[in-house]
Protein backbone atom coordinates (compact mmCIF):
# COMPACT_ATOMS: atom_id res chain seq x y z
CA UNK A 1 0.00 0.00 0.00
CA UNK A 2 2.68 2.26 0.91
CA UNK A 3 4.09 1.77 -2.98
CA UNK A 4 1.11 2.99 -4.72
CA UNK A 5 0.37 6.16 -2.28
CA UNK A 6 4.31 7.15 -3.21
CA UNK A 7 3.39 6.23 -7.15
CA UNK A 8 0.10 8.41 -7.27
CA UNK A 9 2.44 11.25 -5.59
CA UNK A 10 4.80 10.96 -8.16
CA UNK A 11 2.20 11.25 -11.39
CA UNK A 12 0.13 13.90 -9.66
CA UNK A 13 0.20 17.13 -11.31
CA UNK A 14 1.06 19.31 -8.50
CA UNK A 15 4.61 17.42 -8.51
CA UNK A 16 7.47 20.14 -6.02
CA UNK A 17 8.65 21.57 -9.45
CA UNK A 18 5.32 22.65 -10.74
CA UNK A 19 4.30 24.14 -7.31
CA UNK A 20 7.25 26.20 -7.64
CA UNK A 21 6.31 27.86 -10.70
CA UNK A 22 2.81 28.16 -9.88
CA UNK A 23 3.46 30.46 -6.46
CA UNK A 24 5.99 33.01 -8.67
CA UNK A 25 2.89 33.11 -11.31
CA UNK A 26 0.58 33.49 -8.49
CA UNK A 27 2.92 36.57 -6.69
CA UNK A 28 3.27 38.02 -10.13
CA UNK A 29 -0.33 38.66 -10.56
CA UNK A 30 -0.94 40.22 -7.47
CA UNK A 31 1.55 42.43 -7.55
CA UNK A 32 -0.29 43.44 -11.00
CA UNK A 33 -3.31 44.04 -9.81
CA UNK A 34 -2.16 47.05 -7.58
CA UNK A 35 -5.06 49.48 -7.41
CA UNK A 36 -4.96 52.59 -9.90
CA UNK A 37 -3.94 56.14 -8.34
CA UNK A 38 -7.12 57.84 -7.45
CA UNK A 39 -5.46 61.12 -8.93
CA UNK A 40 -3.49 61.64 -12.68
CA UNK A 41 -1.69 64.82 -14.04
CA UNK A 42 -0.39 65.11 -17.02
CA UNK A 43 1.25 68.64 -18.17
CA UNK A 44 2.07 70.09 -20.99
CA UNK A 45 4.44 73.12 -21.94
CA UNK A 46 3.46 75.27 -24.70
CA UNK A 47 6.23 77.69 -25.28
CA UNK A 48 6.11 78.56 -28.68
CA UNK A 49 3.97 79.80 -31.53
CA UNK A 50 6.29 77.83 -33.91
CA UNK A 51 5.39 74.29 -34.66
CA UNK A 52 7.87 71.25 -34.32
CA UNK A 53 8.32 69.97 -37.99
CA UNK A 54 10.02 66.56 -37.20
CA UNK A 55 8.23 65.71 -34.11
CA UNK A 56 4.75 64.30 -34.82
CA UNK A 57 3.21 64.06 -31.35
CA UNK A 58 4.47 67.27 -30.34
CA UNK A 59 3.33 68.96 -33.25
CA UNK A 60 -0.30 67.20 -32.99
CA UNK A 61 0.04 68.60 -29.52
CA UNK A 62 0.53 72.14 -30.25
CA UNK A 63 -1.70 72.01 -33.43
CA UNK A 64 -4.53 70.53 -30.37
CA UNK A 65 -3.95 73.47 -28.52
CA UNK A 66 -4.09 76.10 -31.07
CA UNK A 67 -7.31 75.06 -32.92
CA UNK A 68 -9.85 77.96 -33.57
CA UNK A 69 -6.72 80.45 -32.76
CA UNK A 70 -7.07 82.59 -36.12
CA UNK A 71 -4.46 85.66 -35.06
CA UNK A 72 -1.52 85.78 -33.71
CA UNK A 73 -2.82 87.39 -30.72
CA UNK A 74 -5.12 84.55 -29.88
CA UNK A 75 -2.47 82.04 -30.36
CA UNK A 76 -0.09 84.15 -28.41
CA UNK A 77 -2.62 83.99 -25.47
CA UNK A 78 -2.78 79.72 -25.95
CA UNK A 79 1.24 79.76 -24.56
CA UNK A 80 1.14 78.55 -20.89
CA UNK A 81 1.11 75.18 -19.33
CA UNK A 82 -1.83 73.12 -19.46
CA UNK A 83 -2.81 70.19 -16.15
CA UNK A 84 -4.90 67.97 -17.44
CA UNK A 85 -6.49 65.72 -14.49
CA UNK A 86 -8.31 62.73 -14.03
CA UNK A 87 -9.75 61.89 -10.90
CA UNK A 88 -11.48 58.48 -9.58
CA UNK A 89 -13.19 57.23 -6.33
CA UNK A 90 -12.87 56.47 -3.76
CA UNK A 91 -15.97 54.32 -3.68
CA UNK A 92 -17.15 55.39 -0.04
CA UNK A 93 -17.26 58.51 -1.01
CA UNK A 94 -18.48 59.32 -4.44
CA UNK A 95 -21.37 60.72 -3.18
CA UNK A 96 -19.78 63.97 -2.45
CA UNK A 97 -18.63 66.88 -4.46
CA UNK A 98 -15.29 67.07 -5.71
CA UNK A 99 -12.94 70.49 -5.56
CA UNK A 100 -9.96 70.40 -7.10
CA UNK A 101 -6.92 73.09 -5.25
CA UNK A 102 -4.28 73.84 -7.53
CA UNK A 103 -1.23 76.07 -6.40
CA UNK A 104 1.13 77.15 -8.02
CA UNK A 105 4.67 79.75 -8.61
CA UNK A 106 5.41 81.80 -11.24
CA UNK A 107 9.59 82.63 -12.38
CA UNK A 108 8.12 86.42 -12.72
CA UNK A 109 5.74 86.10 -9.25
CA UNK A 110 8.62 86.26 -7.06
CA UNK A 111 7.85 83.76 -3.80
CA UNK A 112 3.83 84.02 -3.98
CA UNK A 113 1.60 80.99 -4.38
CA UNK A 114 -1.23 81.69 -6.95
CA UNK A 115 -4.25 79.46 -6.80
CA UNK A 116 -6.64 78.01 -8.90
CA UNK A 117 -9.58 76.18 -7.20
CA UNK A 118 -12.12 74.21 -9.46
CA UNK A 119 -15.82 72.32 -7.71
CA UNK A 120 -17.52 69.61 -9.36
CA UNK A 121 -20.58 67.78 -8.67
CA UNK A 122 -20.74 64.28 -7.26
CA UNK A 123 -19.89 61.22 -9.48
CA UNK A 124 -17.11 58.31 -9.38
CA UNK A 125 -14.92 59.78 -11.66
CA UNK A 126 -14.08 62.84 -13.99
CA UNK A 127 -11.73 65.23 -15.78
CA UNK A 128 -10.70 68.70 -16.06
CA UNK A 129 -7.98 70.61 -17.43
CA UNK A 130 -6.48 73.65 -15.47
CA UNK A 131 -4.48 76.42 -17.42
CA UNK A 132 -2.14 79.12 -16.74
CA UNK A 133 -2.24 80.87 -20.37
CA UNK A 134 -2.50 84.33 -21.62
CA UNK A 135 -2.22 87.17 -19.35
CA UNK A 136 -1.41 85.01 -15.96
CA UNK A 137 1.71 83.53 -18.44
CA UNK A 138 2.68 86.12 -20.68
CA UNK A 139 3.08 88.63 -17.49
CA UNK A 140 4.54 86.50 -14.78
CA UNK A 141 6.23 83.96 -16.61
CA UNK A 142 6.74 79.76 -16.72
CA UNK A 143 5.11 78.07 -13.42
CA UNK A 144 8.57 76.60 -11.76
CA UNK A 145 6.20 74.49 -9.24
CA UNK A 146 3.03 73.68 -8.20
CA UNK A 147 0.62 71.31 -5.99
CA UNK A 148 -2.70 69.68 -6.62
CA UNK A 149 -4.99 68.50 -3.32
CA UNK A 150 -8.20 66.51 -4.69
CA UNK A 151 -10.81 66.99 -1.77
CA UNK A 152 -14.32 65.07 -1.49
CA UNK A 153 -16.03 66.91 0.39
CA UNK A 154 -13.75 68.00 3.14
CA UNK A 155 -11.93 65.11 2.95
CA UNK A 156 -8.99 65.16 1.15
CA UNK A 157 -7.97 62.22 -1.06
CA UNK A 158 -4.58 62.51 -2.44
CA UNK A 159 -2.13 65.15 -3.67
CA UNK A 160 0.36 65.80 -6.55
CA UNK A 161 3.34 68.06 -6.97
CA UNK A 162 5.84 68.91 -9.16
CA UNK A 163 9.84 68.20 -8.16
CA UNK A 164 10.49 71.50 -7.01
CA UNK A 165 7.15 71.57 -5.01
CA UNK A 166 8.55 72.52 -1.33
Amino acid sequence: MGKRVLAAEEGSCCSGTVRWLVIPAFLGLISCSASRNSLEVRQYHLRSLELERDMNAPRAEQLNRFHGAVTDEERRNRLGHYYTVEWQGPEDHEGKPVRLVFRYRQAKAGSEIRQLVRSFPPGMKGKSELRITGPAYLNSGRVLAWHLSYYRGEHLVETRQSYLWE
